[in-house]
């Protein structure tokens, strides 16, 4: 997480937000904008627009993917990384959705993104996978270049890194968690995060069950 200057209003506004970030918000605690200023976290400016392609330093678990290559597929992507609590209860719960939705198209694609940016060994982070719970395909953003083209830059106000994608079988962004945790829960102090993976669920239902496109139909990446 990055760490801008924190006026001691926004610091209050943190302390009263708590547990469950805004859907939109990544990898630790976010700093909530005031009701009246448009949230930074939200990511509400890319739905519909066309998921920019990505350039990650390599793959585990999987072949290079692209999402050119991966057009007629639902692809949910969520960057995590070590010693996130977000990414903790996060994980387990895209690696359900992988296992449950795959034979319908759904690829999830799990980003490691290491804070600070670094080399990290393929060993150490299918290592940190496995405790969190994740199975599915990873990909390496070390320097953060496609964090950055997706979601950081040109974006200082941005608070978090952990950010979802939810890109449908065109290539178009369909849902944006801009970062920290969502899952269900019945929990009151978790109440936010149920209803922002209430919300992926409907969405992912929906984007599903769309009919992709004739071949040549779509824009290429």
């Amino acid at each position: 997480m990055r760490a801008p200057p924190v006026s001691l209003v926004t610091f209050v506004a943190l302390l009263a937000a708590l547990a469950c970030p805004m859907a939109g918000v990544t990898g630790e605690p976010a700093v909530p904008s005031a009701a009246a200023i448009p949230d930074p976290d939200s990511g509400a400016e890319l739905l519909g627009t066309r998921a920019p392609a990505w350039t990650f330093d390599r793959f585990l678990r999987t072949k290079p993917l692209s999402l050119r290559g991966m057009r007629g597929k639902v692809v949910l992507v969520r960057w995590w990384t070590e010693g996130c609590h977000f990414c903790r209860s996060t994980l387990p719960v895209i690696e359900r959705l992988r296992e449950r939705d795959a034979d319908k198209g759904l690829v999830v694609l799990g980003v490691f993104h290491p804070k600070p940016p670094r080399r990290v060994n393929d060993r150490h982070i299918l290592d940190l996978a496995a405790d969190l719970g994740f199975g599915g395909p990873i990909a390496l953003d070390g320097s953060w270049k496609t964090l950055d083209r997706y979601w950081l830059a040109g974006n200082p106000e941005r608070n978090w890194t952990s950010v979802s994608f939810l890109i449908d079988r065109e290539g178009r962004i369909r849902w944006v968690h801009g970062g920290g945790e969502y899952h269900p829960s019945e929990e009151p102090q978790h109440a936010r995060c149920d209803a922002q993976y209430r919300e992926l669920e409907r969405i992912l239902a929906e984007v599903l069950a769309e009919a992709p496109r004739a071949a040549g139909g779509g824009a290429k990446q």
